[in-house]
């Protein structure tokens, strides 16, 4: 149930309430755990963040009950095609085709993930999450403190009304997010690179089916010399996202609109929603428990969106985090069986965000083949005299990222680790040096 008054004890509080707490309430309320969440935001996302869910959050989905309604609310788009382009509207330089055919009967399996953006996501977790006698949901409420003794944790809550409660709890798990408030009051530092760059992310309304509908895909690369980005296709007829770089500025927000234009090229005009500024990260937390509180998705890792591994490897911990909890709880295992979690998710969230920077930059090699252009009509002309050297270098540079595309990220029931090789020479290290990027890395406070 949703309420405004918060109980004085509960068995779990959950710190955050957005697709990974509240992965974390349904699959609690499933195992019968009395718990307490609370989302400082009032309501759902408003932005569509991320959208790409692989095989196994999807079939942790599907345990809760909710699997086929994310799979209805997704939008109509088939996943074909990774497409680079001038603009928009103006020249493509390349596709990589990732509709698969099974070689026996010609006919394409089903597709390797469901692209449902977190604001069509959220809502249906929330709805099935408030549902349960097990949870008590409130938005609009944060914890401000928290303490802990041998057999509980002290949580200070402080929610929207001006109103302050003191919770216990036996466990606290810490879904707040990548600046996590409860990450930072544990003293628990991040390890890693960060921030990789800075950019700004412009969610945008426009119909933009006449330009995709014989190239469908959710991501097209825009590399115009004077408006480059990554356009990322939510809703065909609806809803995008344009990530391009912050250039600092003085009054930046105002060039947006006209970048935007810029980076499309067409005659649809744009309605912006919301504009938002980010910065990729390469982190894993040093620890993802401390006493009797818990770090579960980005609260636990910062990655780069390249790959779409961290909401996946986010709703992959609550399964695993909350299995050992109900066990716990239900007197089915010793406290010891806790101690199994960072052991687990740890390795498999460095070896993730290994994958994923690799990914940011092997995309690097494209711009690479094509060379440094002026402006946008030197871009044109370039690609358009491209050699059939070169078109093959092309080829060669943008099938080399489909393991990007089709990774499901690296689970701890694998043997071992995938080999994730790095261009190290942008790094200054062999790959027998490299050993893991997070352990190399210089530690990085967290925060934004």
């Amino acid at each position: 149930m949703q309420v405004s008054e918060l109980p004085k004890a509960t068995r779990v509080l959950v710190i955050g309430g957005g697709p990974v707490g509240l992965t974390v309430s349904g699959l609690l309320s499933r195992r019968g755990v009395e718990h307490v969440v609370v989302e400082r935001r009032r309501e759902s996302q408003r932005a569509p963040a991320a959208h790409v869910l692989r095989r196994r959050p999807m079939a942790i989905f599907d345990v809760l009950g909710v699997g086929d309604a994310i799979r209805s609310a997704a939008p109509r788009l088939r996943m074909d095609y990774i497409t680079w382009c001038t603009t928009l509207g103006g020249s493509e330089i390349g596709r990589l085709d990732l509709r698969p055919v099974d070689r026996v009967t010609g006919e394409r399996p089903e597709e390797p993930w469901t692209n449902c953006p977190q604001n069509r996501v959220e809502p249906i977790l929330f709805g099935e999450a408030v549902r349960h006698p097990e949870a008590t949901i409130v938005r609009g409420a944060e914890c401000d403190a928290i303490a802990q003794s041998t057999d509980r944790v002290l949580a200070q809550i402080r929610v929207h009304d001006g109103t302050k409660h003191e919770v216990t709890a036996r466990w606290a798990i810490a879904a707040d997010g990548a600046s996590s408030a409860t990450r930072r009051a544990l003293g628990i530092e991040m390890r890693g690179a960060g921030p990789l760059a800075r950019f700004r992310m412009v969610h945008f309304e426009a119909d933009l089916r006449p330009w995709i509908e014989t190239r469908q895909g959710p991501i097209f690369w825009i590399l115009n010399p004077e408006s480059p980005g990554t356009l990322i296709v939510h809703d065909p007829a609806r809803s995008h996202v344009f990530m391009m770089p912050q250039l600092g500025l003085d009054e930046e927000e105002q060039t947006i609109p006209a970048r935007l234009d810029n980076a499309l090229g067409i005659t649809a005009q744009p309605k912006i929603l919301s504009i938002d500024a980010w910065s990729p990260h390469v982190q894993v937390a040093e620890r993802y428990r401390r006493g009797r509180v818990f770090l579960v998705g980005d609260a636990a890792h910062r990655f780069p969106p390249t790959g779409g591994l961290g909401l996946n490897t986010g709703v992959e911990e609550a399964y695993d985090l909350v299995t050992r909890i109900a066990d716990v709880e239900a007197n089915a295992a010793p406290e010891s069986l806790l101690d199994g979690y960072e052991s687990a998710r740890q390795p498999a969230a460095r070896t993730n965000a290994d994958a994923s920077f690799e990914n940011l930059l092997k995309l690097g090699e494209i711009s690479r083949v094509i060379g440094a252009c002026a402006d946008l009509s030197g871009l044109e002309r370039r690609v358009a005299l491209l050699t059939n050297e070169e078109r093959e270098h092309l080829g060669r540079a943008i099938e080399a990222q489909r393991g990007h595309f089709l990774f499901d990220g690296w689970h701890p029931e694998e043997r071992s680790a995938p080999n994730t090789t790095h261009e190290l020479s942008r790094l200054g290290r062999t790959p027998d040096e490299r050993g893991s990027l997070h352990d190399a890395a210089a530690t990085d406070r967290p925060g934004d």
